[in-house]
């Protein structure tokens, strides 16, 4: 028992910059799988894994399997169904790198340049696929003198990588043309949408709102899903990329260590986890995967896990 206690001690110190919420970018089309992470608690070190599953959690596949110590993270999948993109570290010391493969796991490559013994090794973290597959949007940072972590433009294969803002957690619009992420510049963490080469720079979310990581763009353009309020109890709401139109999905009330996921590929319906009806050892506040349509009602559990399940993307049918 007090092995178990210290276990989830431990866990709750690597799930604290989890619960700010997280999301990935989602292609038009016809729904297919959800890609989440899992952080594995039976045994320490911590591990945490890549895995798919249908909507409905029926046919759960862990397609990643690196050794124990390294965490792979932030799944994203490729607009025509075939690849998944996600980041891997380590241990919680190491930088980390951008990796992809295709949804059964296999073609594993990683994307990330290498680094040589000794040198200064760039952290890659947040990747996000355009939407006709041709670039990757990411987080890095590169350096003391770059200014810190800043969104980074690439392409596909992570070469030609150039800076386009501050800030973090990019997404696309589904035209391509514009990115929306969060920043601080005011020492309030906010939703900004800008160009794709980070001109025409804007605030849509009011200052008033302690919003989260990870905001995701609807596959038709018109909403923008966030979670906001006070830390590890965020909600879903959505706002128009020009600022107008906010709207609370979900009205969880106390501990929800809600994580925004993304819209389904039609549009229709939104993945995310939260502790709020999640299946928990004695003592434990680890998040399951949910479902529920776009409007926040009929909320439904993807998973039923002992672990932390998470960082959700719905991929379309390829």
């Amino acid at each position: 028992m007090i092995r178990r206690t210290m276990l989830f001690c431990a866990a709750a110190l690597v799930f604290a910059g989890l619960a700010a919420g997280l999301s990935q970018a989602t292609a038009p089309g016809k729904n297919g799988r959800i890609a989440f992470s899992r952080y594995e608690l039976h045994d320490t070190p911590l591990t945490a894994h890549i895995v798919v599953a249908n909507s409905d959690g029926s046919g759960q596949r862990t397609i990643t399997h690196a050794s124990r110590t390294y965490h792979d993270d932030h799944p994203d999948w490729s607009p025509d169904g075939s690849h998944i993109v996600f980041e891997r570290q380590c241990s919680p010391n190491c930088s980390r790198h951008i990796w992809t493969m295709r949804p059964d796991g296999g073609e594993l490559r990683r994307l990330s340049p290498r680094c040589p013994s000794g040198a200064f090794c760039p952290d890659d973290v947040f990747p996000a696929y355009s939407p006709d597959g041709r670039q990757i949007a990411f987080d890095s940072y590169r350096g003391p003198k770059t200014g810190g972590y800043g969104i980074m433009v690439a392409a596909a294969n992570l070469r030609h990588a150039h800076r386009v803002a501050s800030g973090y957690t990019p997404r696309w619009s589904p035209d391509g043309k514009q990115l929306v992420f969060v920043d601080k510049p005011r020492a309030v963490l906010s939703v900004y949408v800008s160009n794709s080469d980070g001109t025409g720079l804007r605030r849509i979310t009011p200052l008033r709102l302690q919003v989260s990581d990870h905001p995701d763009w609807s596959p038709d353009g018109t909403n923008i899903l966030f979670a906001a309020g006070p830390s590890d109890r965020w909600n879903l709401f959505t706002i128009r990329p020009d600022g107008t139109g906010l709207r609370q999905l979900t009205h969880f009330r106390g501990l929800t260590k809600l994580t925004v996921g993304s819209y389904s590929p039609d549009g229709k319906s939104i993945v995310f986890s939260t502790v709020v009806g999640a299946v928990n050892p004695p003592g434990a506040t680890l998040n399951d995967v949910f479902v529920m349509t776009a409007d926040g009602t009929d909320i439904r559990p993807v998973t039923r896990s002992r672990n932390w399940d998470g960082e959700a993307d719905w991929g379309p049918r390829p």
